[in-house]
């Protein structure tokens, strides 16, 4: 079966998480030694997108898709993105980091750049509500309809929060939404939420340099759905979202 990491991190992050750093080989080594066929990935928040960019399209052993992480205040944001937008897969957008909802003005051109694209945006769902909550997300979802959005950690990263998520989801006016794994840990709830939202609205992510694939995987292989459903989660569903 192929899996897809569709959620890993590669550099330097700030204090947030103490400075933690890996490289692009480390992840190689994690993704093949987890048996991972490729991974959808970003920079963690302290290193440059045209960095990452650069060292991942390098690597001619393993297939990485480039997630460009969207800060509004990078002064080389733009054109990083009008240069290289034909190989960027997807962006990312963290408003707990950035401290900015994801309907602030400053996301605005990106949001409308991305559903032009068809680039789909991964926006990172936490327990912040007020910032980083998924009704936040789901109101970029309605702005935009031609958006397609994946809701990092199930929408919330616990169970109220991400079986609350896939129930709405379901929604015909959410057609657009996807719900990504990484970081659930849940195994019970995962399969109601995977029943709740369906299997072909759920994709795969390890959350990677903070998680590791091997975590996570067999969340995946435990849910009460047929083989094929669990394809669709663990590589189906977001090259759908990437090769569109």
């Amino acid at each position: 079966m192929k899996i897809i990491d569709a959620h890993i991190h590669i550099g330097k992050w700030s204090d947030i998480f103490f400075g933690y750093e890996s490289t692009v080989e480390e992840a190689v080594r994690v993704m093949k030694n987890s048996g991972v066929d490729a991974a959808l990935c970003m920079p963690a928040d302290k290193t440059p997108n045209e960095e990452m960019f650069r060292l991942t399209k390098s690597k001619a052993d393993f297939n990485f898709y480039y997630n460009a992480w969207i800060d509004p205040s990078d002064k080389d944001l733009d054109s990083f993105l009008e240069i290289n937008i034909k190989e960027i897969s997807a962006f990312k957008i963290h408003p707990s980091i950035q401290r900015l909802k994801i309907t602030d003005p400053s996301y605005e051109k990106y949001l409308r750049l991305a559903a032009e694209t068809g680039k789909p945006v991964v926006v990172h769902c936490g327990r912040w509500q007020e910032m980083a909550g998924f009704r936040i997300a789901l109101e970029a979802a309605a702005a935009h309809p031609e958006l397609k959005l994946i809701l990092a950690h199930m929408g919330g990263d616990q169970p109220s929060l991400y079986l609350e998520c896939a129930e709405i989801i379901r929604e015909s006016r959410y057609k657009n939404v996807y719900l990504g794994t990484e970081s659930v840990r849940e195994f019970y709830f995962m399969d109601l939420a995977v029943k709740k939202a369906g299997a072909e609205k759920v994709i795969f992510g390890s959350d990677y340099n903070l998680g590791l694939p091997l975590t996570y995987i067999p969340i995946v292989d435990s849910l009460n759905i047929s083989n094929e459903e669990k394809e669709m989660i663990f590589s189906g569903n977001i090259l759908k979202l990437i090769s569109a």
